[in-house]
This record gives structure tokens, sequence and C-alpha cells, in this order.
């Protein structure tokens, strides 16, 4: 079984159209990697000034997150101009990425997981709000702005669909 990224369906109906959803992510692919190289910069950048009173682990944790994003970035990258240069793997990618029932379970994933780290977020921020009250407000606001996000991309597919 083959398990599909939660990026990957399309509706294109021929491979030109494919071909611009790619061209497009790759836009958002470069962003995704120069965020991991600015996450990884920063870190370096604080270790080095001495600016961030942060632990060495802390450090070593954005540096390896920001590391990671940028590989993870590259790879996409570069598959998306393999598929770009050969008619044929487009071809094979596209019909792939359309399948109905694919889809389907993606997003029935995609609502559980969903479900799980908002209830797994929450519960760990209540518990570690009692030592660390700060992370209360953070949760409050991660809650809001993703029931914000929810509502906003609600309206806006509503009147795109």
């Amino acid at each position: 079984m083959k398990i599909r990224g939660i990026f990957c369906y399309t509706t294109a109906a021929n491979n030109e159209e494919y071909r611009k959803i790619l061209k497009k992510r790759n836009g958002w692919t470069a962003a995704l990697i120069a965020v991991g190289v600015m996450i990884a910069a920063a870190a370096l950048t604080a270790e080095q000034s001495g600016a961030a009173a942060l632990p060495e682990y802390i450090l070593g944790v954005y540096c390896g997150f920001g590391t990671g994003v940028a590989i993870a970035g590259i790879i996409l990258f570069a598959r998306n101009m393999l598929l770009l240069g050969n008619e044929e793997k487009l071809k094979k990618d596209r019909l792939e990425n359309t399948d109905e029932r694919l889809m389907e379970i993606g997003n029935r994933a995609v609502r559980t997981a969903t479900k799980v780290v908002l209830l797994v977020g929450t519960a760990t921020a209540m518990i570690c709000g009692i030592y660390e009250p700060v992370l209360i407000k953070a949760a409050i606001f991660t809650l809001d702005v993703f029931l914000f996000a929810y509502v906003a991309a609600y309206a806006y597919h509503k009147q795109k669909i």
C-alpha cells in the first residue's frame, strides 16, 4: 500500500494542468527550504552571538529541525523537477494523485489526525500549564488560530466550490 502525502492530491485533468500545479508547488517548496535554512541559521546565529540564553540542547533542536525541513524541501523539489522532466512519470503520478478513493482516505485521515492533535495539544498544555502558565496562553492562542483558520477556509472554499 502506497501512502500519499497530505498535499499531493489534485484534480488536474491532464498533464499540462498537473505541470502547472507542480510548478506552483515548487514555489511553496522553495519557501519551505528558505524557512528551514532561516530556522537553522537563526539557531546558529543565536549560538555564535550568545544573544539567546538557551541550552545547547534547544539550540540543537532548532538547528536540526531547520536542517530537516530544508532537506525535506530539497527532496520534494528534486522529485517534482524529475516528474516535470519525464512525461510518463508525470502522467503516472497525476493519475495516482487524482484517485478519488485515495483522496477520501486522505481526507478522513487528516480529519482524524486533526482531532487527535487538538486533543493531545490541549491536554498537554493544560497539564504542563500547571507548571508553566504561559503554555495555557499559547494553547488558547493556537486553538483560536486553528478555529479562525478553519472558519475562514470553510467560507473561502464554500464560495469557490
